[in-house]
């Protein structure tokens, strides 16, 4: 339906643009109108055949979706899923050079923004891990990190826990363990949400 007023509106235009010039009659720009509705059918049928022109926005549309809620695995993020090996080309679009490496899988979109659950390898076996938020242009509005760990050989170990909800409540609880130490130690936790424009807001929480 709204297509349909849509187009009205594009043939009322050009012939109002028309006026003082009769080069051109109803039926052309009709026809006009037609090929328009015709590439836009065209363009719908090869997203459902999953037939695109651009190579990326078929990776990103075919990405592997991961339901909600997820809580934390440690190192061990295969335990999350099946991550999907970022192409090098798509790399840029989340702000990382072309030798980064990079796995990542959807998660379920947020007032209308899609949410990408992105693997950065900062070694073999060390990950972190971060939330985008993007646009229809799967160009990014905002990231979060939910998990890294760094070691210290002079005095332990900080690392993050994280929690998400299926209404994207995002706990992340950061943690210290000393080399000599039995259990490890809350340094800090913070709660985020996902605003309607896509940005990650920090919520006040209670310990």
């Amino acid at each position: 339906m709204k297509k349909a007023t849509g187009l009205t509106l594009l043939l009322l235009a050009l012939l109002t643009l028309s006026c003082g010039n009769k080069k051109h009659d109803l039926a052309y720009y009709e026809q006009m109108v037609d090929s328009i509705r015709r590439a836009e059918q065209v363009k719908e049928i090869q997203k459902q055949a999953n037939i695109y022109e651009n190579p990326i926005e078929a990776w990103f549309d075919t990405l592997r979706l991961h339901t909600l809620p997820i809580q934390t695995v440690g190192a061990d993020i295969e335990i999350l899923g099946n991550f999907v090996a970022v192409p090098v080309p798509a790399n840029e679009y989340f702000g990382y050079p072309a030798d980064a490496h990079l796995k990542a899988m959807a998660l379920p979109s947020m007032y209308r923004k899609q949410v990408i659950l992105l693997c950065e390898m900062q070694d073999s076996i060390t990950p972190a891990l971060y939330l985008y938020t993007m646009n229809k242009k799967h160009q990014p509005i905002d990231m979060l990190n939910i998990y890294h760990q760094e070691t210290n050989e002079d005095h332990g170990m900080t690392y993050n826990e994280y929690f998400i909800t299926s209404h994207y409540e995002i706990t992340i609880m950061r943690y210290f363990k000393g080399h000599e130490a039995v259990k490890p130690q809350i340094e800090e936790a913070r709660r985020y949400t996902i605003s309607k424009d896509g940005m990650f807001e920090e919520q006040p929480i209670e310990l």
